[in-house]
């Protein structure tokens, strides 16, 4: 046990964090849906809310003035962001049918973000596993820099049924984070699946 390797054992608050870790280590968190966001980013998030409205001299009184303030600044912002989204259009870096599908729907930061996923799958090589014809497991092995220099090569499992066309994948980056995975990404194309559920296209 990592406690008693460090000779750690009798610290009551290792101990509580060693009891909890399934709530904070990200090792388990992977299946829960968190939108990217870390406790310490949340903070992070509500300090840049409210920064240039308010500070450790502001009233009660003023603080909720600001904070209208703060929150028609950030209606604003949204409306504005979406105002680029309906006039601007992120060009595609591929010509798969997948990424118009998505293109149709994200938001253009969202779709930025898939399409370093799809970036991403051209470190991938796609294997198949021994299965039956409508539900198969592939190895997906990533090659992933740590170096400049240097690689390793990391392997992922993805299974698909092709019946409901129901992909998932042991990196769980879409239970956690709401965005299909790269590993996923060329499991499908690898299968010819070029149209994917609205499911796996969270909308804003």
């Amino acid at each position: 046990m990592f406690l008693e390797n460090f000779h750690v054992s009798n610290n009551e608050w290792l101990n509580e964090l060693y009891v909890e870790r399934q709530r904070w280590v990200p090792a388990f968190v992977k299946d829960s849906f968190w939108v990217r966001m870390s406790t310490t980013q949340r903070n992070e998030s509500m300090h840049a809310f409210f920064y240039g409205y308010v500070n450790s001299k502001t009233s009660l009184k003023q603080f909720v003035e600001q904070y209208e303030n703060a929150l028609r600044d950030k209606v604003e912002k949204e409306k504005h962001a979406d105002f680029n989204y309906l006039n601007t259009q992120i060009p595609c870096i591929t010509h798969y049918a997948i990424k118009k599908q998505f293109q149709a729907i994200y938001t253009n930061a969202k779709f930025r973000e898939f399409q370093q996923e799809v970036i991403g799958k051209l470190y991938c090589e796609v294997s198949p596993c021994p299965n039956n014809i409508l539900s198969a497991n592939f190895i997906v092995k990533e090659y992933v820099q740590v170096r400049e220099d240097n690689h390793r090569s990391v392997d992922f499992i993805v299974h698909l049924n092709e019946v409901g066309c129901e992909i998932n994948c042991n990196c769980r980056l879409f239970e956690s984070k709401g965005i299909l995975c790269r590993h996923a990404i060329a499991v499908l194309i690898r299968q010819g699946i070029f149209c994917v559920p609205d499911k796996y296209i969270l909308k804003r």
